[in-house]
């Protein structure tokens, strides 16, 4: 099977296109915050929105890719503050802001990335909208998921809060339903991996939820795969309304690598 970084080659030059624009207005006293915004990761969010596009028989615009770089800045922004409130000192094998500065200034540069992410969309108001919506959406996971530590919650509570912190990005950077259930897979194709870390942190997800409680059970650990591949075959049938070509089958190969047998 491909790696995630071949089936993506296709969409290479858009997402390197990206990176420049991620930095390009940034103004920080040291190399450190661009270090940490270029370090290796995915781009899984205009990854993907790069080849519904493309698999459409679109080019990659200006639009889009101020668009899709708001995303990216904002998804930094959020981790910059994730850090700050889980105290780590490491993300993506690099020291943290908070780590090497303190809360105040990785706080103030969350911020200020949120800033420059606005002023990308500046004047496309719908898109603004989505965006100040999606802000207040993971604000409020996070919020919840504090509050309710150490609570075993309902399957739909832990599902609303997945489309909170997580899914609602994905579904900003494509807009359609793709990305929704896409990223509602994700979360918890991530919270599986997690499992060991969150149970301790008092942070109770999917294979919890169908253990019914923090002994883990064959059949929890199941039923949570069962119900990531439910969300990606949801998202795969609007990946069978694109035409085929390249661009439409690495959408499908990636679908194939988070899916469980």
């Amino acid at each position: 099977m491909k790696t995630y970084q071949d089936i993506i080659s296709v969409v290479r030059g858009d997402i390197e296109h990206l990176e420049a624009e991620i930095v390009k207005d940034l103004c920080f006293p040291n190399n450190a915050l661009k270090k940490l915004l270029l370090a290796p990761a995915k781009r899984i969010r205009p990854a993907l929105a790069f080849l519904f596009a493309r698999a459409n028989g679109l080019e990659v615009t200006n639009e889009l890719l101020a668009h899709q770089t708001a995303v990216e800045l904002a998804h930094s922004a959020s981790l910059i503050h994730d850090d700050i409130i889980d105290l780590s000192e490491k993300r993506r094998g690099l020291s943290t802001l908070n780590a090497q500065f303190g809360d105040k200034i990785a706080v103030l540069t969350g911020d200020y990335i949120l800033s420059i992410a606005l002023k990308k969309i500046a004047g496309r108001e719908e898109l603004v909208g989505e965006f100040l919506e999606t802000f207040s959406e993971m604000a409020q996971g996070e919020i919840n998921q504090y509050f309710t530590r150490h609570e075993i919650p309902a399957l739909e509570d832990y599902l609303q809060k997945t489309v909170q912190k997580t899914a609602g990005l994905f579904k900003l950077a494509l807009r359609n339903d793709f990305g929704l259930n896409f990223g509602i897979a994700f979360q918890i194709k991530n919270d599986l991996k997690d499992i060991n870390e969150d149970i301790k942190n008092g942070v109770y997800t999917a294979p919890v939820i169908f253990s019914g409680g923090t002994e883990i059970t064959p059949a929890g650990l199941q039923k949570t795969k069962d119900l990531i591949n439910k969300y990606l075959d949801k998202a795969a049938q609007e990946v069978e309304n694109l035409p085929h070509n390249a661009y439409s089958q690495a959408i499908k190969e990636i679908l194939e690598l988070y899916r469980y047998d």
